[in-house]
């Protein structure tokens, strides 16, 4: 007949730290409690023998217990949430920040994702790692290029404390034959793209004027990187009735959250991707997708979450739409 193991108590702890002190060996220990000698050693092993200590020996045991009955919380119904909010190119910390919002009685830690999706070996369908970070030179790059240029170290200082809608970031995406136009509101997170052939100043200036005319109650500002591109901007400025501002020169972490929601596009659309042939039904779709990915802020909502107030359960229809085989 096997014995039956319980955990050490606080009370046993104590007996040994006392007992220890007095050089008692492990297996004198053990014969003391009633314990086995094993038991005992690996007590005294896990905090280095001579400075054993009780309380923190019971008090890292604890530790240790919750962490494992934590483990024990992710189950099929986790694996499956993980498996969509993948396809749909979420964080580790999206996801967890998601499952708090939508099901905190089943939510899991950001470390905790990163663990399980190493254990999957899921790793490889992770967003994007960010791309290394320019330094500063002193040259102008296209500045000169665009009259009435108005630098960001005049723009509102309330841009940057993000607590009010309006204020967008603007930059355009290389396609082989033609631009992706990217306007990305900086509080809701909300991106608006559009398609041009080329990068004239008059083609670029009607697009940004077509996508933020229905939002124009909500554009205070826009900033924008130095392509000469953007040498309309007063044009823009005058039919949407806002201020534009330019980031300076290879400060593109100026306008870090445009930069950022571009590198999500290009998971759709790779540099030198074809992007004049492609059905504007896909550009819709990555547009869309994006704008469905939570955020930190604002609280684990999506952008369309955020503008509209109405909350989108996507744990409860996603699956149905986004269909994916989970990979070996």
């Amino acid at each position: 007949m096997g014995t039956h193991y319980s955990q050490l108590t606080l009370n046993e702890r104590y007996q040994i730290q006392a007992l220890h002190e007095l050089e008692y060996s492990a297996r004198a220990i053990a014969r003391e409690l009633g314990r086995s000698n094993k038991t005992i050693s690996e007590e005294l092993k896990r905090l280095c023998g001579k400075d054993y200590c009780a309380l923190q020996a019971d008090n890292n045991a604890r530790q240790n217990r919750q962490l494992a009955d934590k483990a024990q919380l992710f189950d099929a119904w986790h694996q499956e949430q993980l498996d969509v909010m993948l396809t749909l190119d979420y964080s580790p910390e999206q996801i967890a920040g998601r499952m708090r919002l939508e099901a905190p009685d089943k939510a899991i830690s950001c470390s905790a994702c990163y663990r399980h999706l190493t254990r999957l070996n899921w790793c490889h369908r992770l967003p994007r790692k960010g791309k290394p970070r320019r330094k500063a030179t002193g040259s102008t790059a296209g500045a000169a290029l665009i009259p009435g240029r108005v630098d960001i170290d005049e723009r509102p200082a309330i841009v940057d404390q993000n607590t009010e809608i309006g204020h967008w970031e603007g930059d355009t995406v290389y396609g082989q034959d033609s631009y992706l136009v990217t306007l990305v509101e900086r509080v809701s997170k909300l991106l608006l793209v559009a398609r041009v052939p080329d990068k004239r100043k008059e083609t670029v200036t009607a697009a940004v004027n077509e996508l933020l005319e229905p939002y124009s109650a909500l554009c205070e500002t826009i900033t924008f990187d130095n392509g000469g591109e953007f040498a309309g901007h007063q044009d823009i400025a005058k039919a949407l009735g806002c201020s534009v501002y330019f980031a300076k020169p290879y400060h593109s972490w100026q306008r870090g959250l445009n930069e950022n929601t571009n590198g999500l596009l290009r998971r759709y659309f790779p540099k030198g991707m074809v992007l004049g042939k492609l059905p504007q039904e896909e550009i819709d779709r990555a547009q869309f997708l994006i704008n469905m990915r939570p955020g930190k802020t604002p609280g684990y909502q999506t952008p369309l979450e955020y503008l509209t107030d109405v909350d989108v359960p996507l744990m409860l229809g996603v699956q149905a739409q986004h269909k994916r085989s989970t990979p070996d």
